[in-house]
């Protein structure tokens, strides 16, 4: 692995004052970048290493990943390496951001962009050079060229590739008679054509790369996590809760009715709502010495022609709400109608719950006024060829947003509004649509994410489940296999790059229960493993059978920890994928690590089943054991242990050694599971 020699080096240094005086990251903060940066160098191929590895940057929507990018390289060239790739969007807004960015920071590197990429200028030896490229199969194409002529076959290179689980994974994989796709095809050549290299993923959305089979390419050997710096505002604390209605920043609404939009001249009355909202909010911070432009994000449905509908609409209004106000300049108040003076009202009242202090409701539609005319409405999609560009106006409205790409900050972003949501989401999707989570503590008080109660409820589940990933890649640094979902109605990622074969989206679902179709019953696989078991089970700490016993998820996992499951037999029991659900229910506190375990018999006769050819079992426990068998606490995970004698016999026998057979109830709930038995 590599060694680090400096954390202070030339490179590190140039960069922390860059950060500091352009970004605003301060010197505390940088230190913050700067951990999880050495732990991820430290995990990288060495210098004078053959072979490859590959790591994943596990960060936070819009919670500045570029500046664990900029510090990892940066520091690794302070450490003796010199080549490295990064690989970002194929949308041009995307790529000219990461592109100028490393420009802008990393003074001693060469950096070429597809321009130089293409023509292959020439370099400075001995100088640290970054190659930036869109994930565009010819570019990459591009990239492999400059390999061969500038000898990197045999050099140290540390690949990065942001948005990682984006474009790079193979979306042929379980199309028949086809090749990888174009850009997965790609990247896998460049990597195949290094000797020594490091291949660094970085994304807040893994799920799609922990789902990968064990010997993908692009399943990660190591995690790093990292943690935002000051100011930042995401999951924590916008869905750390169930209560909608008391948040300072929620509003719930309905479904945005889409045949009534199709028809109607008027935009919706909540969408009105939240426009005001979003004028005052912004004219308060004007007035509180903030003279930043302010942006507002309405999505209304995934089609393209409501995006185009609900934009003339939105315009519509914001020309309506601009004559009255401009009416009295000085006393706009004078000019609005009765209905739109309530509204405006209101509106001032929703900001005073947020705002410490608020300037008086004349001051701020006297400021509303005097701005109102610097509005654009822009709309976001393919048909309109427009993106986030710069901020021109002191109001941009976005209506749309499916061509917002990931990585791309909307900037300055007060008021998010969800009209509707997807029929089948997926988690990695809804993540990367929270652009209301970044940097801003400072806009914080005009802050407000208008959405369908379901859609809330569903951020709530993302962000528990994404907290669970989190802890359980931090407490290990590997990546896990098993991605828990805290609502059924829920992918973690998009199909068409998951192998259908080794993953299953749905499994180990609240209030069912598993156990091993095919339990090891050979003594030579078993060895002293029943009577381990026996010891831990034993009449003394649970004296009576069928009698539920309550015990830690601790004490549970300790059981379950043992070789159950003959490896590769069918069904659901996975060692290793049971352990890891278990685990993601041991870290959340509404179980506040309780569990029951129930000892069922410790003499069973029980064989494999004749309905399955005997070539497994079709049942542990016996009939009268009821649906939620003896009585155990349906809200905790419950173990069931039953021990048989494992006579042999010429059908449906076993090897002649007792052992144990475990039953693990998952509790009630509307979760599930997604794993991949690789």
């Amino acid at each position: 692995m590599a060694q680090i020699n400096t954390l202070n080096g030339d490179n590190i240094t140039n960069l922390r004052e860059y950060l500091n005086d352009e970004e605003n990251i301060s010197y505390d903060d940088f230190e913050q970048i700067l951990q999880p940066a050495s732990e991820v160098l430290e995990r990288c191929l060495g210098t004078t290493e053959i072979g490859s590895v590959k790591g994943l940057i596990y960060g936070h929507i819009q919670s500045g990943k570029t500046s664990i990018i900029l510090t990892t390289m940066a520091l690794a060239a302070d450490n003796g390496f010199n080549n490295f790739v990064v690989m970002t969007s194929n949308l041009n807004d995307i790529y000219e951001q990461t592109l100028e960015r490393i420009k802008g920071a990393l003074d001693s590197f060469q950096v070429f962009g597809k321009k130089e990429i293409i023509n292959n200028p020439g370099t400075t030896r001995g100088l640290p050079l970054a190659l930036v490229c869109s994930k565009h199969s010819g570019r990459l194409g591009n990239v492999l060229d400059i390999f061969q002529n500038s000898n990197w076959q045999n050099e140290p290179v540390i690949i990065i590739d942001d948005e990682a689980d984006q474009a790079s994974l193979d979306t042929n994989i379980n199309v028949q008679n086809k090749p990888t796709s174009a850009v997965n095809t790609a990247i896998v050549d460049l990597r195949n054509y290094l000797n020594s290299h490091t291949y660094l993923q970085t994304t807040a959305t893994p799920q799609a790369l922990l789902l990968q089979d064990s010997q993908s390419a692009f399943r990660p050997d190591f995690v790093v996590i990292t943690r935002p710096g000051t100011g930042y505002v995401g999951g924590n604390y916008f869905f750390d809760n169930n209560n909608f209605s008391n948040s300072a920043h929620i509003r719930t609404v309905p479904d945005i009715d889409l045949n009534r939009l199709r028809t109607s001249s008027r935009i919706p009355d909540t969408v009105i709502r939240s426009m005001l909202v979003f004028f005052l909010g912004a004219a308060i911070l004007r007035i509180q010495v903030n003279s930043r432009k302010y942006t507002y994000l309405l999505h209304t449905s995934f089609r393209q022609g409501d995006h185009h509908l609900a934009a003339v609409l939105v315009d519509n209004f914001k020309n309506e709400l601009t004559n009255q106000l401009r009416q009295n300049p000085n006393n706009p108040i004078m000019g609005l109608s009765p209905d739109l003076r309530i509204e405006l009202q209101n509106a001032y009242d929703d900001l005073q719950q947020t705002f410490v202090v608020i300037p008086s409701f004349h001051d701020v539609l006297v400021e509303t006024a005097r701005r109102i005319t610097s509005t654009e409405v822009v709309e976001i999609n393919s048909d309109s060829g427009e993106g986030i560009g710069s901020l021109t106006r002191k109001h941009t409205l976005y209506i749309g947003g499916t061509k917002l790409g990931r990585g791309v900050t909307v900037k300055n972003l007060l008021v998010t509004y969800y009209g509707r949501d997807a029929q089948q989401p997926q988690m990695d999707t809804v993540l990367q649509h929270a652009r209301m989570y970044g940097y801003r503590q400072n806009e914080l008080p005009a802050i407000r994410i208008y959405l369908p109660t379901r859609l809330a409820q569903r951020f709530v589940d993302i962000h528990v489940s994404d907290n669970l990933v989190r802890e359980q890649c931090q407490a290990s640094h590997l990546p896990i296999q098993v991605i828990p979902l805290m609502g059924r109605g829920i992918r973690a990622s998009r199909r068409n790059v998951l192998n259908e074969n080794t993953v299953t989206l749905l499994t180990y679902q609240g209030g069912r229960q598993y156990f091993p179709q095919l339990p090891i019953s050979d003594p030579n696989i078993l060895g002293n493993q029943t009577q381990e078991l026996n010891n831990l089970l034993s009449d003394t700490k649970y004296p009576n059978l069928k009698q539920p016993y309550t015990i830690t998820i601790d004490d549970l996992l300790e059981i379950v920890s043992f070789q159950y499951g003959t490896p590769g037999a069918s069904g659901a029991w996975k060692d290793d994928l049971i352990l890891q659900a278990v685990n993601a229910l041991k870290d959340q506190p509404r179980y506040q690590n309780t569990a029951t375990l129930v000892i069922v018999n410790l003499d069973s006769n029980l064989k494999k089943s004749v309905s399955r050819n005997y070539t497994q079992l079709g049942s542990v426990l016996p009939g009268d054991a009821g649906t939620i068998p003896y009585g155990v606490d349906r809200n905790y995970p419950a173990l069931l242990m039953t021990r048989l004698k494992g006579e042999v016999d010429s059908q449906g026998g076993w090897d002649g050694v007792p052992f144990w057979v475990p039953i693990i109830r998952f509790p009630d709930g509307n979760y599930a599971f997604s794993v991949n038995e690789s």
